[in-house]
């Protein structure tokens, strides 16, 4: 009895065998955790050039898009020839009147909307690096998404435009998005996410109409399963093709009228060679420029790799590439589509290439020196003349602008030495008050009494008194109130196309 009451001797305990569910859970987290650094990497990299680092790449950037979204929420704007001969969509100046009107929420004029825009595009711009993550994850494991990722986070153009309100920036990031749920590196045969797809890549192609060749070519490359997806990816990209034409219909007058005039004074008057023509080999130099040969080489080289798995992002790069060429005018910013996609592919052409030589050892043995000398080469570029001034341009203006949004008692603001498009405009004055930009100094002293604000580039003139300075870029006011005097025009009267057919006059 005594033998059968006595309790057994406790064993070791044993670790129980992890279940595939445990191990597919731990999994998932661990990509969630990789992919929000890479996310919160290339969105801190992004938000530099709006809290850090304010700067104008070209005037573009505001009296195309956030001047004219000013003007739809607070009633007062600066008109470019554009917007007077119907030659742009409202669709990207409306999504940016909506962001303005949340600020409002919270407050009025710069101090609000200006950060709440700024993130919201600076987040658009990080969804690129997701993307690369992801398939640089699908491609090449945990390690392989991390390179990619922070390749596409930290490559220093990609940082420097990804912010930017600019409508090939924009749809730059709008294409990368279509991209991968069309292509995410397996077939995709869901028809939603074909269609929503075909609407994004539809939507880039809209928002800047020389991206249509690269987004054809997406579309009807012959990788596996093409023929079957061309039906949702087309009904996709037909929906946003009726939205535009509905926006445009109801902005100006008649649908699709900003697309076809922007084509007509492009491809039959040629407008925009009024504003200089380069040769065909000019991106090439450029690049060459911005980039140094060395780093310019080993990037396409990175990139040729990155196509093994999915030569639709190279092949888009090049086509965008291709069209700018042989387009006369021609400027940095038009070419942001086909870095953003070239250096994603370059971002998992690394990942391939570790991978490769990490067979025979762990992964992160080559992986983090090489994500040390990605993020170290941005830092060397950044330190070279041309990405500085880049980084600097016509920042003390944009500081003074802001500036003068929270001066009391402004009355009237002149432009001194300063052109008006090179200024803040209303998006960053925020002032309700005449804006002048008298030429010559005859000019400015017969009408210094319509104005008691100035932002001159230079020295200050008597009876103004100097408030504050950015560089050489000074905030002056004078005592005593303005005389009412009419605003010059807002357009340059020198942009305008001479010898319109009158049904492209306004």
């Amino acid at each position: 009895k005594a033998r059968w009451c006595t309790p057994a001797p406790r064993r070791k305990p044993t670790s129980l065998p992890i279940s595939n569910y445990e191990r597919r859970e731990h999994e998932r987290k661990t990509l969630v955790t990789a992919a929000t650094v890479v996310f919160t990497l290339a969105l801190t990299a992004r938000l530099l050039p709006v809290f850090i680092y304010p700067s104008l790449n070209y005037p573009d950037e505001i009296f195309q898009s956030v001047e004219q979204a000013h003007r739809l929420v607070y009633g007062n704007g600066l008109v470019p020839w554009e917007f007077v001969y119907g030659t742009r969509s409202w669709f990207l100046p409306g999504v940016i009147a909506g962001l303005m009107e949340f600020a409002r929420l919270f407050g009025a004029g710069p101090a609000y909307y200006l950060p709440i825009v700024g993130v919201a595009l600076a987040t658009l711009g990080a969804s690129s690096a997701l993307c690369a993550f992801l398939w640089g994850h699908r491609f090449y494991g945990y390690w392989g998404g991390i390179l990619a990722g922070v390749f596409t986070a930290m490559w220093i153009d990609l940082a420097y435009f990804g912010p930017r309100p600019l409508s090939e920036v924009v749809a730059a990031h709008v294409l990368v998005i279509g991209l991968y749920l069309m292509a995410p590196g397996y077939v995709v045969s869901n028809w939603r996410r074909l269609a929503s797809a075909g609407f994004l890549l539809g939507l880039a192609a809209m928002l800047r109409i020389q991206l249509a060749p690269a987004v054809a070519l997406i579309v009807l490359w012959p990788a596996e399963g093409w023929r079957r997806n061309l039906a949702p990816l087309a009904l996709g990209g037909f929906a946003v093709f009726l939205l535009f034409g509905a926006l445009d219909w109801a902005t100006w007058s008649y649908p699709w009228e900003s697309l076809y005039r922007n084509l007509a004074l492009n491809l039959y008057y040629g407008i925009s060679g009024q504003w200089g023509v380069e040769p065909w080999y000019f991106y090439g130099g450029v690049i060459i420029t911005y980039w140094t040969p060395i780093f310019a080489a080993a990037v396409l080289v990175l990139a040729y790799f990155g196509a093994y798995r999915e030569k639709r992002i190279v092949l888009a790069a090049l086509a965008v590439f291709v069209v700018h060429s042989l387009i006369g005018h021609k400027e940095f910013r038009f070419i942001y589509p086909a870095i953003l996609l070239t250096a994603i592919s370059a971002g998992i052409g690394l990942a391939y290439l570790i991978d490769r030589l990490s067979r025979q050892s762990k992964p992160f043995i080559l992986a983090l020196p090489a994500m040390v000398v990605v993020i170290l080469t941005s830092v060397v570029l950044l330190k070279t003349e041309n990405y500085r001034e880049l980084w600097t341009r016509d920042a003390a203006v944009m500081r003074a602008s802001v500036s003068v949004s929270q001066l009391p008692d402004v009355c009237g603001i002149e432009l001194y030495g300063i052109p008006w498009f090179w200024s803040g405009g209303y998006w960053l004055m925020h002032q309700k008050v005449p804006l002048y930009w008298f030429e010559g100094e005859k000019d400015f002293a017969a009408h210094q009494d319509a104005f008691n604000t100035l932002v001159a580039a230079g020295d200050v003139p008597a009876p103004f008194e100097k408030k504050t300075c950015f560089g050489a870029v000074c905030l002056a006011q004078r005592p005593g109130s303005c005389a009412p005097l009419p605003m010059q025009q807002s357009i340059d009267q020198a942009d305008i196309p001479s010898g319109l057919t009158p049904e492209l006059k306004p």
